[in-house]
């Protein structure tokens, strides 16, 4: 296998040398058109030269025969200086033309006849970001003007990326509906995502909360949803490809600094209204840009740091916290005489996060006809980790550090030979993840009480986590025009190496369902998990191959059509351990089969990837722009979930899983073992040798990675005042998506009574009692996502873009992919009935209404126009987060099938009905059963979802929270003066998240629900066969207003942040 693999990368490039070829938008622009005579006829062997102005990098091509030209490999921005002669006729020149990123400008010329030199005829032009022949899908591309102008308190991209009227915004950066793990992220052409899917961001040094590049290196940003390019690939989400600043002729350079601290922090939404505790968040940083060699080499620096230090909020005793001091006084107390362990802080906490990072960058024009590109980003970077939420104290002990280092490295060789174009790019990533955790390790204790959690111990994920990822990335594309075509053949592929030490509980893991059986040692239940071979840790390597050809015809000036053929393919040059047990069975143990194999991986699958693609300029004037395609879009995975079939291939880890039991009026509850090293010699021997298990991840042998058919169709229209309308609708119809089955979960044995008939378990539920679940992550072709949008643009010659957007979307699909591991990807993915048959149901990033308008003025005034004053705003309205309706509280299994907060609740058509709720009090409530009903009708009532689907179970994520309205500006002061003979500027910035509550207290409310699900009925009886459940109804509800979510106390406030900087030249 790896030599006919080896071989087939070795032939690629050399078949892509030989061919007639087309561009690649990735990390540069390209410019086409045709030259024509008096008489419209094109003008064959013409000469155009574009200059880079700041650099002097030129760009020369001739007309074919039919007058065309294709300019490829361009640099993003200018401006740009185009000439154009031939013999007879007058040189054209235009000037002032800027390129955005991914753009093939169209530009036509009309020559006139002249029989002696005569001055040139200049022209002055911009670039158009929507009406242009480059466009076919949904695209968004952000200036550098607009980074600089519009307001950002993090400086990230994602505050730039969800500008895209596709986007769900916030800190996930979801694109069209989808997990943002299935987003493409490159910057300068290469791989930025979090390819192994373990940060939320989906970017590298995403958990330790830190970008991955400086915002002064980035130059500017393109977010495409549905581009027909064939060499854009690798999602099914969105791509966001950026690239970054670089030296020209000019020196110039730039200090900063910006910060905020409770001052800049708005009081408490609530009462009594509370300002913020002390803390402070500031980044401060310098760059550079010039020439070492005039017109050759050209370099660029940036370094930055930041600093932070926040209070963690929902602090015990305060108006945010519904956590029961008393009850935090006893567990401390209990810990530490009972254990000798000392639980930590759970007052207020301040949590730091701090990152150091560096960027150079130097560009080579090697000649005319070749440029050179290399570049290194750097980024160290740690953050504290510990949550809370209104019901939920983690104690400091369950807190860790998480610490990234990142290295990145990126050549690029440009080359132009005759009419052919040459884009090589090679890059290779150096990423290292550690978890530190503080004190020895010590097993996690997890106590509920009163529909509360209390948690202390090394937390549960972290005492064994560590990630080593090194990528190395090869790309090539070559171009040629022939004619009205335009042919592409390249290669895009990515080699990856990992080593994974992640043992999930690997310190134990006790729940107690009362305070009371804490303090009286009685755990109802302990998971943990211990290396039993190669310290517990999985190594492997892969790589996804990618091949493409295109055509670009333009059969006509005003219609371009774009078709092409990309196949991709995954390759493992290493599998998971065959487990022989596991599969063929032993101790009397049915096993699973050899098509089930712990050795499964997705080898050698080619995926094919049809696009055609279309933009037609209806009148040929640049007023009426009709575009759009259809076809395949194939994705990655995050490489965790491939992980996890070589960590749990049941030869590398062990796992224990003891619950309490009752036997003739008894009860037995696993001992509490402190020592987590003692854990397998204490649960290996009797009486505790049955639950000696361990946790199986295997594949689907026929597993494929994530296909998308998505079709797009839009109309632009140039209306009075330069102002753009568009019409945007874009269609997905999943072809490939991921669900996990526990295959070794047993067949129900009945169902529940009333009208929740879901299946019920039985208390011995494993198929193969050696294994606790056996999870399998297989496809399905169940899917969709659709969004329409309308869109107002103008672009003013102050270089802001401004825009109102309103975008309707809905996205189903069966599992939304929000954990890294199979485990909590199968038992907390909500169902109705069967947890291995998931309904299609909504998305976690299902988005719905999303209203988004930017937009912004520059003044400026005194003495030649030394003052600027620059006022800018977003304005994000969006329907609420998606949330979903489950029994739980207290780790209570409705049916026993293994998930405690996965079944979706039945909603009462009348909570007094016996036939519809068996609602009782739980033990010491101090209500009457009446108020308990009336609580729960309130709450019902209270819900627009749940009051208008009565007498339904509830589907997966179709509650939402109220609608969110956000304001954000920016004000930057601009003081431009003289110093050497050029132009300086003293710059003082204000950004301000949230002004609607800078206002009004009552504006600009945010809100959160703890893993978008709330647990509103707890089971009373589970697990029975054909008995009717009784349910409790806790008083918190009732407290919190009869409803489920919390108003977010630090994202509700306003924040501000100033930030001061001189630019030099």
């Amino acid at each position: 296998m790896k030599r006919n693999l080896y071989a087939s990368v070795a032939i690629v490039p050399l078949a892509v040398m030989s061919a007639q070829l087309s561009w690649a938008q990735v990390t540069t622009s390209a410019m086409n058109g045709i030259i024509t005579d008096k008489s419209g006829e094109g003008l064959p062997g013409a000469t155009v030269i574009a200059v880079h102005t700041p650099t002097n990098t030129q760009y020369v091509a001739p007309t074919n025969s039919e007058g065309r030209f294709n300019l490829q490999n361009m640099r993003v921005g200018g401006p740009y200086t185009i000439r154009v002669s031939f013999v007879g006729y007058k040189e054209s020149v235009r000037e002032n033309i800027f390129l955005t990123l991914g753009q093939n400008q169209r530009l036509d010329i009309n020559l006139s006849e002249t029989e002696q030199t005569l001055a040139g005829v200049t022209i002055t032009g911009q670039q158009d970001r929507v009406i242009n022949a480059g466009r076919t899908g949904a695209a968004t591309t952000v200036s550098r003007e607009q980074i600089q102008r519009l307001p950002t308190l993090n400086r990230n991209l994602g505050d730039f990326t969800r500008l895209s009227p596709q986007a769900n915004g916030g800190s996930s950066s979801s694109i069209g509906g989808s997990n943002n793990r299935y987003n493409n992220i490159t910057i300068d052409g290469a791989v930025n995502n979090d390819v192994f899917g373990l940060a939320s961001s989906g970017t590298p040094g995403g958990q330790a909360s830190t970008t991955p590049i400086s915002l002064d290196a980035i130059q500017e940003i393109q977010v495409v949803v549905a581009p027909y390019d064939v060499t854009l690939g690798n999602f099914t989400g969105g791509g966001v490809n950026a690239v970054t600043r670089s030296g020209s002729n000019d020196l110039s350079a730039s200090i900063y600094g910006f910060g905020r601290n409770q001052r800049l922090v708005g009081k408490s939404v609530t009462e009594p209204r509370t300002k913020a505790t002390d803390f402070y968040d500031y980044q401060t940083g310098a760059r550079v840009g010039g020439a070492i060699v005039k017109d050759k080499v050209f370099f660029f620096l940036n370094a930055e740091i930041s600093r932070r230090s926040a209070p963690l909020g929902f602090d015990p005793g305060t108006s945010a916290s519904r956590l029961d001091v008393g009850v935090i006084n006893t567990i401390a107390s209990t810990a530490s005489s009972k254990y000798g362990y000392t639980v930590g802080d759970f007052g207020n906490t301040n949590l730091k996060r701090e990152s150091n990072k560096i960027f150079g960058r130097l560009d080579f024009n090697l000649s005319d006809n070749h440029q050179l590109i290399l570049r290194h980003n750097f980024v160290d970077a740690f953050d504290d980790n510990l949550s809370r939420s209104s019901t939920l104290l983690r104690f400091g002990s369950n807190g860790y550090q998480f610490s990234n280092k990142t290295n990145s490295t990126v050549a690029e060789l440009d080359s132009r030979l005759g009419n052919v174009s040459n884009k090589l790019l090679l890059s290779y990533s150096r990423i290292r993840d550690t978890r530190d955790t503080p004190g020895s390790l010590f097993p996690t204790f997890e106590i509920n009480e009163a529909g509360n959690r209390y948690t202390f111990g090394t937390e549960r994920s972290s005492g064994f986590n560590e990630l080593d990822q090194d990528i190395f990335e090869f790309t090539d594309n070559v171009t040629r025009a022939v004619g009205k075509h335009t042919f592409t053949l390249g290669t895009h592929n990515e080699f990856f190496t990992f080593r994974n030490l992640f043992i999930n509980n690997g310190v134990g893991y006790y729940q107690f369902n009362t305070l009371a059986d804490f303090v009286n040692e009685r755990p109802n239940r302990l998971q943990a998990a211990y290396a039993t071979a190669n310290n517990g840790e999985s190594k492997f390597s892969a790589m996804q191959f990618g091949a493409y050809i295109q055509d670009e015809y333009s059969p006509a000036e005003n219609l371009r059509l774009t078709m092409g053929l990309r196949v991709d393919a995954p390759f493992f040059f290493d599998r998971p351990g065959y487990n022989s047990g596991f599969s063929e069975g032993s101790n009397s143990q049915p096993g699973f089969g050899s098509n089930i194999s712990t050795r499964n991986v997705p080898n050698g699958q080619l995926l094919w990837a049809p696009r055609v693609g279309f933009n037609w300029d209806v009148n040929n004037d640049a007023k009426v722009q009709l575009r759009g395609g259809t076809g395949i879009f194939t994705g990655r995975v995050p490489f965790v979930w491939i992980s996890n079939s070589f960590t749990n291939s049941g030869l590398i880890q062990g796992a224990v899983d003891a619950r309490s039991s009752t036997s003739g009026g008894t009860t037995t509850y696993p001992p509490i073992v402190t020592d987590i090293t003692r854990i397998p010699t204490v649960f290996t021997t009797a009486p505790y040798s049955p639950v000696r298990t361990s946790e199986i991840n295997v594949l689907d042998k026929d597993f494929k990675l994530p296909q998308v058919w998505r079709t797009n169709l839009a109309a632009d229209f140039r209306l009075p005042g330069d102002v753009v309308a568009t019409i945007e609708g874009v269609y997905s119809k999943t072809l490939n998506d991921i669900y996990y089955r526990n295959i070794n979960l047993v067949a129900p044995t009945g169902r529940l009574t009333g009208p929740d008939q879901r299946p019920v378990y039985p208390t011995a539920r494993q198929i193969n009692t050696n294994y606790t679940n056996v999870l399998q992550l297989t496809n399905t072709s169940k899917g969709y996502r659709y969004s329409a949008t309308g869109q107002l643009q103008k672009q003013f010659t102050n270089g802001l873009n401004t825009s109102v957007a309103y975008t309707y979307g809905m996205s189903k699909e069966v599992n939304s992919g929000t954990s890294s591991t199979a485990l909590s990807n199968w038992q907390f993915n909500q169902v109705q009935y069967d947890p291995n048959n998931p309904e299609l149901g909504f998305s976690r990033n299902d988005q719905r209404h999303r209203i988004l308008v930017t937009g912004g003025y520059t003044f400026r005034y005194g003495t030649d126009k030394m003052f600027a004053t620059n006022i800018s705003a977003i304005y994000e309205g969006l329907a609420g987060a998606p949330i979903s309706y489950v029994y739980g509280q207290g780790g209570r299994d409705l049916n026993n099938d293994g998930g405690f907060t996965n079944d979706l609740i039945y909603i009462p058509r009348d909570v007094r009905d016996i036939n519809e709720i068996n609602l009782i009090l739980a033990s010491g409530d101090t209500r009457t059963l009446a108020q308990v009903q009336d609580q729960l009708e309130a709450f019902i009532q209270n819900d627009p979802y749940l009051n208008s689907h009565r007498g339904q179970l509830a589907e997966r994520f179709a509650g939402r929270t109220p609608w969110t309205h956000q304001v954000d500006i920016r004000i930057a002061q601009d003081i431009n003066f003289l110093a050497g003979g050029k132009k300086n500027t003293f710059q003082i910035t204000f950004d301000v998240q949230n002004v609607g509550n800078l206002l009004n207290k009552d504006w600009g409310r945010q809100y959160s629900v703890a893993n978008n699900a709330i647990e509103l009925l707890r089971p009373e009886v589970t697990g029975a066969n054909n008995v009717r459940p009784s349910f409790t109804f806790p008083a918190t509800f009732a407290a919190n207003g009869n409803r489920g979510y919390d108003i977010a106390p630090f994202a509700s406030r306003w924040q501000g942040q100033l930030g001061v900087r001189y630019i030099f030249n």
